[in-house]
């Protein structure tokens, strides 16, 4: 009962209201599991032991949950029955796990304690042979973040192992308050004292977005037959180091190395953010690694790095050929000159013999400028070569982009020749590469109707090889509201003009319910980069909203990776224009088919498609109900000064050429006006459909400013149309912690389900 002068207490309402039953299907869809990394290798009778790891959200920790099974593939198998799985192990606190080439050892790499940075577990058979504390002196947390590491290199003989860990502090922080004089009479760190703190010692540059606060990742050696670990000398200074692979003979490293300041932006003196960014030069060393002798003393005291790939911009990823005779790695020097931050990719080649690399560096892959065809291939379009991908001595096995689906790719190294492995069928399915041994591969497959799923064939050198399922004993069912959904759900590819150059491929691919007897309600969703892609894989996302009524159109516009180089270079210096055209093109060819209703459409983006999605709602207010923006881009005048990746803003909006002659830390008037004839604020007054937005507290590539600013101008508006915004504190750019992604979805069909029914 509410005392006399006090208003009773009434509830606060929560938002978003009467949502419960499409929060119950996002939690179900939510559960099912990704395949992230699969280990293949040799079994008794021919066979053959495939060991699969899945991550799977846990929304309540609002964290990944991974763990493996292993099973056997036995010889012949043609996919005729599922395959019995051993019983599921979490890998918990495991920061990293690596097999040995052998399968004979394992590293395992567990989160550190007080005083120490981590655990390594050394594993042989059934029993663990060692396990070493590493102290924080001696370096700081490991690197396995698939760029600057993943996994531990094993030397030839198993016997040492490098891996990729933050340097130790250059400068120990000193001790205040509680300073005592000496009693002279010896040690007085155990005496009765006032109570002290760390102070601040200097600011360290980072590598950014997902890397703030992180030292510079360095190289470290496991010798395990003296069980000592020591740090890799001889590297060049002023750099990160990472990528490590023995060479034949296990007397040295070669590794990728990244100079903290860019040479291709020589007017940017800062350490720019590297996440998503191939333009980034970096360049292959090889190194000597000491061995200790039988005095104790390292066989060789002052190492010196050799780079291996000068007149090169980019060279990262090398991987050693079977019989050691090629060193191969990818180039992203269409990216690194270009400034763009993703391009077509090069395969390149070095011959090795004990004396180290010979001649000069040869190219397997051309960049691919413009396909010959619509199946033609389209160029190479990753960012890092998979762990062990070689079917034979002769033959990368990659996963790549091709157009709007990703699919598995045979290199041979003699030829240069590049074969389509993966099947590209009616269904249009995106295809992954996971694992291969003996002439077998298993691949992931996955499509919007379709969760990831095993596909294996044991004839993988065939020029068509034949794949069969690898189904595994009790995958299915999942949730009784999944396996409704799923079914139902069918998609499409439409190839679509681009409006002012029809030579240039535009597609879309166009995700609709089965049963369509009338138009939908449709959203508009073009992706971020701008230079990526949306592929015709599965997402818990997108089958959640076709669930609930609405058809979705993936744009990939022009500057989109996997249709050649060509187009990614069309798009820099015609933002806002060539990306919105193909936007609204791709919205009129879905109309098209009959199955959109063009008076209930919304437009949903993130970071680049955050910043069309403010653009098309701007420059086309009338076609749109609503529109949802994700860390999106809305001033480029004012990310220029707080992102960690200003020079993105030059290029994009300028142009390659431009972009880099004007490229400084201190914009021009003409810059700042460029910049906002581009931006989705200068659109703001005209906007007539109400906006959601989205934030991350820590995003450093796109920070929360720049849409807030945007908000404030929107807000100055007379009769201004309805915001909502969340900010996730946690959060950085890409918004994918579990609990933010259900958010984040469950709110925006919340406000689709407002606006657009």
């Amino acid at each position: 009962m509410a005392q006399a002068g006090q208003q009773p207490s009434q509830e606060v309402p929560a938002e978003p209201q009467g949502m419960e039953e499409e929060a119950w299907l996002l939690t179900s869809l939510q559960e099912v599991p990704n395949i992230s990394k699969c280990w293949l290798r040799p079994a008794h009778a021919g066979g053959l032991s495939l060991t699969v790891q899945y991550s799977q959200r846990n929304l309540p920790g609002n964290s990944q949950r991974n763990y493996a099974q292993t099973m056997h593939v036995s010889k012949g198998f043609c996919g005729d029955h599922e395959t019995t799985p051993s019983f599921p192990l979490e890998l918990k606190d495991v920061q990293m796990l690596s097999l040995s080439p052998s399968g004979k050892r394992t590293l395992i790499v567990r989160g550190g304690s007080e005083g120490n940075s981590c655990s390594l577990e050394i594993w042989m058979g059934n029993r663990m042979t060692k396990e070493l504390l590493v102290p924080k002196k001696q370096h700081g947390g490991v690197y396995n973040d698939g760029w600057f590491g993943s996994g531990a290199a094993w030397s030839p003989d198993e016997s040492r192992l490098a891996y990729v860990a933050e340097a130790p502090a250059a400068l120990q922080t000193p001790s205040w308050g509680g300073l005592v004089k000496s009693s002279g009479e010896g040690d007085d760190k155990d005496v009765a004292a006032p109570k002290t703190w760390k102070g601040q010692g200097e600011w360290q540059e980072d590598w950014g977005e997902l890397n703030v606060g992180k030292r510079p990742p360095s190289l470290f050696v496991l010798d395990l037959k003296r069980w000592s670990l020591k740090s890799v000398k001889g590297l060049p200074q002023d750099s990160s180091v990472g990528q490590p692979e023995w060479t034949p003979d296990g007397t040295s490293l070669v590794c990728t190395v990244w100079f903290h300041k860019a040479q291709n932006f020589p007017t940017m003196p800062q350490r720019l953010g590297i996440v998503y960014c191939m333009n980034r030069p970096c360049s292959l060393y090889s190194i000597k690694i000491p061995f200790t002798c039988k005095n104790n003393t390292p066989s060789d005291l002052n190492p010196q790095a050799r780079c291996l790939t000068d007149g090169l911009l980019s060279a990262a990823s090398p991987k050693f050929a079977p019989g050691g005779h090629k060193l191969i790695f990818l180039s992203h020097d269409a990216a690194a000159g270009s400034g763009v931050h993703h391009a077509t990719a090069a395969l390149k080649c070095l011959s090795w013999s004990k004396e180290g690399a010979q001649a000069a560096v040869e190219t397997v892959v051309e960049v691919v400028n413009s396909p010959c065809s619509d199946d033609a291939f389209p160029g190479l379009y990753l960012g890092a070569l998979p762990a062990s991908p070689f079917l034979d001595s002769n033959t990368l096995v990659v996963t790549s982009q091709w157009r709007s689906s990703t699919a598995v790719l045979a290199i041979s190294l003699d030829s240069g020749h590049v074969q389509r492995m993966s099947q590209h069928d009616a269904d249009r399915a995106s295809w992954v590469f996971a694992a291969t041994c003996q002439g077998s591969v298993v691949a992931v497959t996955s499509s919007p109707h379709q969760p990831p799923n095993l596909q294996f064939t044991a004839e993988a050198v065939r020029n068509s090889p034949v794949w069969v399922p690898l189904a595994i004993e009790g995958s299915w069912p999942f949730d009784k509201a999944v396996e409704q959904a799923l079914p139902n759900m069918q998609h499409d590819v439409l190839k679509v003009k681009a409006t002012n150059a029809p030579n240039l491929p535009v597609e879309a691919v166009l995700i609709t319910h089965k049963d369509v007897t009338s138009p939908r309600p449709t959203i508009l969703m073009p992706h971020g980069g701008p230079h990526s892609c949306y592929p015709t894989s599965y997402f818990s996302g997108y089958t959640f909203l076709v669930s609930l009524g609405y058809n979705l159109v993936l744009v990939n516009f022009r500057g989109s990776t996997g249709f050649g180089e060509d187009s990614i270079q069309s798009l820099p210096g015609n933002i806002a224009t060539n990306d919105v055209l193909d936007c609204m093109a791709c919205l009129q060819a879905a109309i098209g088919t009959g199955m959109v209703d063009k008076d209930k459409v919304g437009v949903m983006g993130g970071s680049h498609g955050g910043f069309l999605t403010g653009n098309l709602v701007g420059q086309y207010p009338s076609s749109f109900k609503c529109g949802v923006l994700r860390n999106p881009v809305m001033d480029l005048g004012l990310m220029i000064h707080c992102s960690d990746i200003p020079d993105w803003c030059y290029i994009e909006a300028f142009g390659s050429k431009e972009g880099l002659r004007r490229m400084q830390v201190k914009p021009t008037l003409e810059d700042l006006e460029r910049w906002r004839e581009v931006s989705p604020i200068a659109h703001a007054d005209k906007v007539t459909a109400p906006l959601f937005f989205m934030l991350g507290g820590k995003d450093q590539r796109v920070p929360q400013r720049d849409a807030k600013q945007y908000l404030a101008a929107f807000k100055a508006r007379k009769n201004a149309p309805e915001t909502h915004v969340i900010v996730f504190p946690e959060d950085t750019h890409a918004l994918d912690k579990p609990q933010t992604e259900f958010e984040q979805f469950l709110n925006a069909a919340w406000w689709f389900k407002r606006f657009l029914n």
